[in-house]
Formats: structure tokens, sequence, C-alpha cells
């Protein structure tokens, strides 16, 4: 740390050095200047006084002040003054050296001096101005050539068009001010296209890409995909109001973004589409296994277990059939879920399972963790509710309260025991996946027994939505 601190601060005084050098050399070529433009105006007002009488003394110094101070600032303007006032005093005012022999001349050279120093801080400052000018120019001139050479080396395309209104307040085309070489590319065209409409372009302009721009222009920010018609390109699109009336098009090619994504979706669905095959070949193991157990009982657990990886395998499935990564479509998946378990465990029309569900769009874990919640409840009430020859029906719901969402399991058979038991395994597995979840479940009975689970809405939307 010593020595780096050490570096940087002998690269500060080093560049401080030099800075101070240029200064004093600017300084000095200043003075150097200032006593030359005086040294003219005196040999030209000595020229200009012997062959007209009656000039002024101290009428060319003031462009000598002025000039030297426009050159070189203040201190070149005070040195041309005050070479000025010596030279002036001491050969035109008097020719009897520094003694001014009348008031007036005293007045005369005290003119000059007023005026001559008005002139130099005239100077000076329009120097500082000029100064500042050329150092705001030169720093946007930088800024310029950054902005360009970014402009024209980017790989996105970008383009800035101005927009062109209808009479009825609608955008009904826009015309293009500039665009970059990769947006060139992109379009497969020239720099001809700039200063042209939209529609000079195109032949025909889609509404919803008018609509898009428009809503842009308002203020919105605007970005979505676009496959490009007759080719394999696909474009991010991103619009920007740039100001007023002006829109700025960016354009990124995500045709190998799309290309990988199509892959890992493949990939995925092959995934799936395996997990479903191996759970099927253990739930059918299982099944003869159970199918052979000599104990009811033995037969019993392997049938429960059977069902819930049955329910894990529908999820997988699921996933296989909508191609999606990351989220099940849950209430086509109760449907599918409370179709089998109907046919698996309902004989005859006595028991009923009626399914109403409210689109909801679940993460994978989620859906997994619901889909066994419901199998454990439903295969219950269907084993418990209405014993023979009792009919009814099991109520599956599934909506969206305050925000949250709810999933309902209910009957009107013969209800619960004074106290749900909460030892069974089953009971134990359904408040366990809950509690995972972060849900809360309540359970009613009394007519027959309702359970609701209750999990925090934060993104458990409906499907349309989180579209």
């Amino acid at each position: 740390m010593a020595i780096g601190g050490t570096r940087t601060g002998m690269t500060a005084e080093a560049a401080g050095g030099a800075q101070a050098q240029r200064s004093l050399a600017r300084s000095a070529t200043g003075v150097l200047v200032a006593g030359l433009l005086v040294l003219a105006a005196a040999l030209a007002r000595a020229w200009l006084g012997a062959r007209f009488a009656g000039i002024l003394p101290f009428s060319l110094f003031f462009p000598a002040i002025l000039a030297a101070a426009l050159f070189g600032g203040t201190l070149a303007g005070i040195v041309a003054l005050a070479l000025s006032v010596l030279v002036g005093w001491y050969y035109f005012l008097d020719p009897s050296g520094f003694h001014l022999a009348t008031p007036a001349r005293s007045v005369n050279l005290g003119l000059f001096v007023l005026s001559g120093a008005l002139v130099a801080l005239v100077g000076a400052r329009l120097h500082r101005v000029v100064g500042e000018l050329r150092s705001a120019n030169a720093a946007l001139s930088e800024r310029e050539l950054r902005y360009r050479t970014l402009f024209d080396s980017v790989s996105d395309g970008f383009a800035l068009v101005e927009g062109i209104w209808a009479e009825d307040g609608k955008l009904a085309d826009y015309r293009v001010l500039e665009v970059n070489p990769a947006m060139l590319r992109i379009l497969n065209t020239d720099l001809s296209v700039v200063g042209r409409r939209q529609s000079e372009i195109l032949d025909a302009t889609p509404p919803a890409w008018l609509a898009a721009c428009e809503a842009a222009l308002r203020g919105e920010a605007i970005s979505f995909e676009f496959h490009a018609p007759g080719s394999e390109r696909w474009y991010e699109i991103r619009l920007s109001r740039a100001a007023e009336n002006q829109l700025a098009q960016f354009v990124v090619d995500i045709t190998d973004r799309k290309a990988a994504e199509r892959r890992q979706s493949e990939l995925f669905d092959e995934l799936n589409h395996r997990v479903k095959n191996n759970l099927a070949l253990v739930s059918s193991m299982l099944a003869m296994q159970g199918r052979a157990a000599d104990l009811p009982a033995v037969r019993e657990h392997l049938a429960k277990a059977v069902d819930r990886i049955q329910t894990i395998a529908d999820v997988h499935a699921s996933l296989y059939r909508t191609s999606s990564q990351d989220e099940v479509d849950f209430a086509a998946y109760l449907q599918d879920l409370c179709a089998r378990l109907s046919g698996a465990l309902l004989e005859d029309d006595r028991v009923r399972i009626e399914v109403t569900a409210e689109p909801a769009a679940l993460p994978l874990d989620k859906a997994v963790s619901l889909g066994v919640v419901v199998n454990e409840l439903v295969t219950n009430a269907a084993k418990h509710a209405y014993p023979a020859p009792a009919r009814g029906s099991i109520s599956v719901r599934l909506g969206h309260r305050d925000g949250d969402l709810t999933l309902s399991v209910s009957d009107c058979g013969t209800g619960l025991p004074g106290t749900p038991s909460a030892h069974g395994l089953g009971m134990r597995l359904v408040r366990s996946l809950v509690q995972q979840n972060g849900g809360t479940l309540d359970i009613e009975h009394h007519p027959g027994a309702t359970f609701t689970i209750t999990l925090p809405g934060r993104g458990l939307l409906p499907r349309a939505a989180a579209r």
C-alpha cells in the first residue's frame, strides 16, 4: 500500500509540475507578445507622428493592449498597459522626458491609464471566454468522437425516428433520423433510409408496431421479442422516448439465445419424460408387490405409496405436455389428478369428485407438494366420507382470495372424529407439505369435513397474468 501510495503521489506531483511549467510558459509568451505589440504600436506612432501633426499620444496603444490581453490574458494586458504608459509618456507626451508640463497632460495620462485598464479587463475577459469555449468544444468533440465510435461499432441495431401524427391524434407514421451500421445490416439496406418514412421503407407497417411506437412516444417503456418473417432470426426490440416526438429503437439479435432456450427446453422435456417414465416404473413395481402381499395392511400401504408416486409423475407429465420449464398449469393438473383418482378409487357413480379451479401457474416444487396434499385428502374422503350405500360428492376448489392462493377439499359425509388425528402418516404428510410451502391448513367439520390450504400469493398469479 505504501509503495502504491508513493507512486500515486509522485505521479500527481509530476502532473502538477508539468502543468505549472506550461502555465509559466504561457505567461512568459504572453508577456513577450505584449512587449512586441507595444513596440509595434510605438514605432507606428512615431512613424505617423513624423508625417501627420496632431495625432494623439496614446491612440495606437489601445489596440496593442487589447490584442495582448486577448492573446495572453490579464497579465499580458497589464504588461502592455504599463509599457504603453511608459513609452507614450516618455516619447510622445512631453519631449523633455518624464516631466508633465501642464495639468492637461496629466489628465490625458490618467484617462489613458483608466481607459487602458478597462480595455485590458475586457480583453482578459474575452480571453477567458474564448478559452472556456475552446475547452467546451474540445470536450464536446471528444464526446462526439466516443459516441460516434460506439454508434458505429456496437453490434446492436439503433435507430432514431421522429413521429408523424394523424389528425385524430394517433401515430400514423414516422421518419428515420439516424441509424447505425448494425441496424442497416439487420434491415439489409443502406443509408438511403435516413430521412424517409417508415411507410416508404416497408410496404405495410403492422398496426401493432405503430401502437407500440405510439405508447413509447407517450413515455412508456416498451420491450418485446420479434421473429423476422421469412427468416430464422429473432430480435429483442426496445422502444424508448429520446426527446420530444423522437423515439429510440434498439434491436438486439437474440437468435442464438432463442436457439439455446429451445435446446434447453428440449432437454428439460426429455428429463421430465424420463422422470415420469421412471416414476411409472417404480409405481408399477410397488403395485405388483402390493398385489402379491398377503397382509391387507401391507397392500393398503403399498397402494397409498403408488398413488403418491403417481401424483408426482403426473406433475412431470404436465410439464412435458406444456413444454414449460419452471411452472405448472395447476388448474389443468388438478383436473387430471382428480380424474385419475376418480377412476382408481370410485367403482360406481355413488360418489363423485367435482373440481372447480381458477387459472393458476405454480412453480414445480409447489405443484408437487399440493398435488400430494390433494391426493391424500381426496383418497381419505373417498374411502371414509360416504360409507355404502350413502351417496355424495367430494369438492376440490382452487381459487384466489385477497392475493393468496386457496385450495380446499370438502365433503358432506360422516365428518371427522372429535379431533382429526395428527398421528397418521397421511395427515402428518399433509401438514408437513403445507408448512414447507409457508401455508396454513384450516380444518372444519360437522357436517362433513373441509380442509382449506392457504398459500401466500407471491408468485402464484393466475396463469394469464403470469404470461
